[in-house]
């Protein structure tokens, strides 16, 4: 306990309840974090912070503006950002040649610009009335996919790669003030938004391909996170792989999905 005594986290993305980034939020407070909840949902956020003590301030990563007056508030009643986690989502599956404009920019919205409007604007408090060398630690959660192939998620895909080359990006060029930044790529999770898609027989498909014979879990991020955000981490431009082994293997096609949810309403 108390690994991150004294620190102070905004985590971006943590307004549906159970999800990551609430996940995260909860890890850091045990280990004595003061802890900024952000997102869309001003619902969402003020009954998490209602429940656990964090602090609830509503923003849209798509916007810089609206990151911009999270950290200068931040930085007005807390003194400073120790630690950024951008765990902000959107999932969008779609055929390759039938996915539309609207979602393309969607996704593009969120995960890549939205993901670089959090760098720029938390690289700038980190290092604002910071002696070089105390810098912070950011953490971008991105996806297996950046890496490995799976159907039907061509943007997205891409939209992650992206994110993690920037990400790798700001450790290159950063590291100079002592700001850390890093990537952590979940694999197939049970979360709020894979609710929205979830049906029997899918997770049995993904769990096939995971040598350690399970799909991650939000505490697994969770606590990997914890680490990252961690001084006992000597580590800035990595990705952290909580897939349970599975880019040793591969995701299970479209194909194997479909015949592994139908022989599960089989049953």
């Amino acid at each position: 306990m108390g690994r991150l005594e004294g620190k102070r986290a905004v985590i971006m993305g943590a307004t549906r309840r159970g999800n990551m980034g609430q996940a995260i939020a909860k890890r850091f407070m045990e280990e004595g974090a003061a802890v900024i909840v952000s997102g869309r949902s001003r619902e969402g956020l003020e009954d998490f912070a209602a429940e656990t003590g964090a602090i609830a301030i509503p923003c849209d990563v798509a916007s810089r503006a609206q990151i911009q007056d999270l950290a200068d508030r931040v930085m007005a009643d807390h003194g400073g950002i120790d630690i950024a986690v951008n765990a902000a989502a959107i999932g969008s599956p779609a055929k390759f040649e039938e996915e539309t404009e609207e979602q393309i920019d969607d996704i593009l919205s969120i995960i890549f610009k939205g993901g670089l409007f959090f760098m720029q604007v938390m690289v700038g408090a980190m290092k604002r009335d910071r002696a070089i060398g105390r810098g912070g630690s950011i953490i971008n959660i991105s996806s297996a996919v950046a890496d490995i192939m799976s159907d039907d998620h061509c943007s997205y895909m891409g939209a992650k790669a992206g994110l993690n080359h920037m990400t790798r990006f700001v450790a290159y060029e950063y590291g100079k003030h002592g700001i850390r930044a890093n990537i952590l790529s979940p694999g197939l999770t049970i979360t709020p938004m894979l609710g929205d898609y979830k049906m029997p027989g899918l997770v049995e498909a993904y769990e096939r391909e995971y040598p350690l014979g399970r799909i991650t879990t939000v505490e697994d991020i969770a606590n990997a996170a914890l680490f990252m955000a961690s001084d006992e981490c000597f580590m800035t431009g990595q990705t952290f792989h909580v897939t349970g082994g599975l880019t040793l293997r591969r995701n299970p096609t479209a194909e194997e999905v479909d015949a592994s949810i139908a022989a599960a309403m089989k049953a």
